[in-house]
């Protein structure tokens, strides 16, 4: 039975890690591709290839292209084309990036690559979401066995990265035993919640670290009746009206404090996937956040919202507690230090409401797919670019990394030092953060700095500025440091206090006409409870309401994807 296994993108973290999607045309080097009567025979299997083989003539690839919130101001279509990846690529391998189209946004990327999909007149090598990957499989339009492309021509760094989190990336694109597309592997972890708080406002107030929900709730009390920020304005928790996209101003860290995953598919003890919002531990979490809501904790608007706002209260000095994820240093919480000086914001593991560990809610996080035409003559060349890729991002040559992230003096422009905004394919350690913090930790401690990648310099040299005096260097010292959230992200790992998502299938045939439905549902319901608006003893009511919707069908559909996985 066919099968695609996937993880829903998370949509708050979309600043950081960014989706690229690119494309070629023809200017008259060597063809690439190539009529086939088999769709796998052209898999340019040799013995012993040279993997970083420079294509000589050279090759062009089509992809497609969108311009990603980060280069907007800056972008321009000959910033794009002259970019230093792409000039790599040429220089390098011999591979020649040309565009079927460019898009300024995710929608308009959706629809034309589903344009593309129903005309049959697809680019040579681009990134597709998990359920164009199952219409282009079923159509038979794309190579659908790459795995032994990938095998042969992968190199060590780009293996050992993209297994970090083992093969569930790889699971996510098999169908039928092979594999039809390769991941664009990012971190799980790297998405969770974390409690953020005040240090500087804890010793103010003579109060330790809360160590379960119930003494956050004092402490968040304690907060608002001081007003440390002297506004007259404390805000207690700052939460957002998407309190249930990771991020930042959310509550899933709450929920998970009281083993609640709404939205989620986990396991039930006989084995069968089930709906977390759908478990009466829901109920708990909902009335833990209607307590504050009734004692002026939370902003009496926050359902009107977005986390930017939300998080305003952080600027502004009147807030001591937010969950959200790892970066929330960085952002938000960054104006804070550079508004307030003395501000210490912390980044600790979510609490549990009982002698249970809480385990904080992660999916398995695959950015994209990238997929190669049907009949492409070089489906090799997308293991070079992500072996160009790793090497110059995750290698060990400083000068490399810093010509491609690190902009120099008066350099604006991002395609002199473009990051990863204008590579159309990636792979992204899963654990490379976390390998980050314990690296400048450890360098930071014994002045040893002879071990640490570029980037990592990078971080510590941050840190060593923030230490010096350099106050906007602060987030990099709460989040790569030895006060940084990874200290939680550590213990996370150390003690497997993660709660992964069991469904990272494609969508159901009922998910696709009825999941928005009840996604807005929940919110609708949930931010009532919350407002003391709707009661928290019609929850029982309210889950037979989504059954009638469509949810009983899901997840009767979501089991048989498990069952037949």
């Amino acid at each position: 039975m066919t099968t695609f296994k996937s993880m829903f993108v998370c949509p708050t973290i979309a600043a950081f890690l960014l989706i690229f999607l690119v494309a070629c045309t023809n200017n008259g080097e060597e063809t690439t591709s190539l009529p086939s009567n088999n769709p796998n025979a052209d898999t340019n299997l040799k013995p012993n290839p040279d993997i970083m083989a420079k294509y000589d003539p050279p090759i062009t690839i089509k992809t497609i292209f969108e311009v990603n919130e980060a280069i907007k101001e800056q972008y321009s279509d000959l910033g794009l084309k002259n970019n230093l990846w792409n000039k790599a690529m040429k220089d390098e391998l011999g591979i020649n990036l040309v565009y079927k189209w460019i898009t300024r946004s995710t929608e308009q990327s959706l629809q034309k690559v589903s344009i593309d999909i129903a005309s049959g007149d697809l680019p040579d090598i681009f990134n597709v979401n998990i359920e164009q990957l199952a219409l282009l499989s079923k159509a038979e339009l794309i190579n659908k066995d790459l795995g032994p492309i990938y095998d042969q021509y992968a190199s060590q760094l780009t293996k050992s990265i993209m297994k970090q989190e083992g093969n569930a990336a790889f699971q996510a694109a098999m169908s039928d035993g092979k594999l039809t597309a390769i991941p664009m592997t990012n971190s799980s972890g790297d998405a969770a919640s974390f409690m953020w708080i005040r240090k500087d406002w804890l010793l103010q107030l003579n109060l330790q670290e809360p160590k379960n929900l119930d003494e956050l709730h004092e402490v968040i009390k304690a907060f608002v009746k001081a007003d440390l920020g002297k506004t007259g304005k404390p805000v207690g928790l700052m939460l957002s009206k998407d309190f249930l996209q990771q991020g930042a101003a959310e509550a899933i860290g709450i929920f998970n404090g009281f083993h609640a995953y709404p939205q989620t598919w986990i396991n039930d003890s006989s084995g069968h996937l089930v709906y977390g919002s759908t478990l009466p531990e829901m109920k708990k979490a909902l009335t833990y956040l209607q307590t504050l809501y009734k004692e002026g904790l939370i902003e009496k608007d926050f359902a009107a919202k977005d986390w930017q706002r939300a998080t305003d209260a952080a600027a502004a000095n009147r807030s001591g507690v937010e969950f959200g994820a790892m970066w929330n240093a960085m952002t938000p919480l960054q104006k804070t230090k550079d508004n307030f000086p003395d501000s210490d914001w912390r980044g600790l593991g979510i609490l549990s409401s009982d002698d249970q560990p809480a385990k904080a809610k992660i999916n398995l996080n695959n950015e994209n797919y990238i997929v190669v035409k049907k009949g492409f003559g070089h489906p090799e060349a997308v293991i070079k670019i992500l072996n160009l890729f790793t090497e110059k991002s995750f290698g060990e040559n400083m000068d490399e990394y810093n010509k491609f992230y690190n902009v120099g003096d008066g350099i604006t422009d991002p395609s002199k030092n473009p990051g990863l905004h204008y590579m159309p394919f990636r792979a992204w350690p899963t654990k490379k953060n976390l390998q980050a913090h314990e690296n400048v930790v450890n360098a930071l401690k014994t002045g040893d700095v002879s071990k640490l990648t570029p980037e990592q310099r990078g971080y510590y040299e941050n840190i060593l500025k923030y230490k010096a005096g350099d106050n906007s260097m602060a987030q990099y010292e709460k989040v790569f440091g030895v006060t940084g959230s990874y200290n939680a992200m550590k213990m996370y790992y150390d003690k497997n206090l993660f709660m992964m998502d069991s469904f990272y299938g494609s969508l159901t045939e009922t998910m696709k006409s009825k999941m928005k439905i009840i996604s807005d549902k929940e919110m609708e319901y949930y931010t009532k409870v919350i407002m003391g608006v709707e009661s928290v003893d019609n929850f029982d009511v309210f889950i037979q309401e989504l059954n009638k919707i469509g949810l009983l069908q899901i997840t009767k559909e979501v089991n048989e994807w498990n069952n037949n996985k």
